[in-house]
């Protein structure tokens, strides 16, 4: 299985206290301490929504393979067909990817070793970030059960508030309000629907990922 973790914070929210407290047309002496949830609590629903990184972070993502060496046949019954039996890639958890730093891998013993930069492709120009194999090259092997493979790498928009897309902080403002105007409310009520506007300004950057058996990376485009 794949986790991820950041290593590194974003130095800065997408959007300030100064921009959040003039959306919500707060006055200035107003806490900043609250209004910084408000911006996180946006972020935060935008970057699961989108599955994109907004503010520049590293991270450190886990997996327990790489692609599958084993005979690709399964049990039961399915209908549909395989149209790649073998991964030749690794998709990368967070986008939009800026660099890979390294990729290490660990034995049974827990001994690190460094998977030679020969052996791979890092391609960080399409939405969905991949570590793709060269001709020649080879995936690490003898791996530990779990966790074998660490990939290092930064991912995001960038530094500053200005590299992220306007639609993309106008659906956080948009958010922020709507979390504002409904603090507080009681529990027992109907939950209130978020506003439809959200999802006319995400839907165009909400990335897409296709199922990739999550122990071996065989992509099945059959149904199960």
């Amino acid at each position: 299985m794949a986790g991820l973790k950041v290593t590194t914070e974003p130095t800065i929210e997408p959007i300030s206290i100064e921009e959040a407290k003039e959306h919500l047309r707060l006055d200035d002496d107003i806490d900043d301490i609250p209004v910084l949830t408000f911006i996180k609590a946006a972020r935060l629903y935008v970057e699961k929504f989108t599955g994109r990184s907004l503010i520049t972070r590293t991270v450190q993502q886990f997996l327990d393979s790489s692609a599958s060496t084993l005979d690709p046949l399964y049990e039961g019954m399915r209908s549909g067909i395989l149209s790649k039996p073998y991964a030749n890639y690794i998709e990368l958890a967070a986008s939009p990817v800026i660099s890979v730093t390294s990729v290490n891998f660990y034995n049974d013993s827990d001994t690190q070793s460094t998977w030679a930069t020969s052996n791979y492709y890092v391609d960080n120009v399409s939405d969905l970030g991949r570590i793709y194999l060269r001709d020649g090259g080879t995936f690490p092997t003898d791996l530990r059960a779990a966790n074998g493979l660490e990939i290092n790498y930064t991912a995001g928009y960038g530094t500053n508030r200005s590299d992220i897309p306007s639609d993309i902080k106008l659906a956080m403002l948009q958010y922020m309000t709507f979390a504002y105007e409904h603090r507080g409310e009681q529990d027992g009520n109907s939950p209130p629907m978020l506003p439809t506007i959200l999802n006319t300004l995400l839907s165009p950057y909400k990335i897409m990922r296709l199922g990739v058996h999550p122990y071996t990376n065989i992509l099945r485009t059959g149904i199960s």
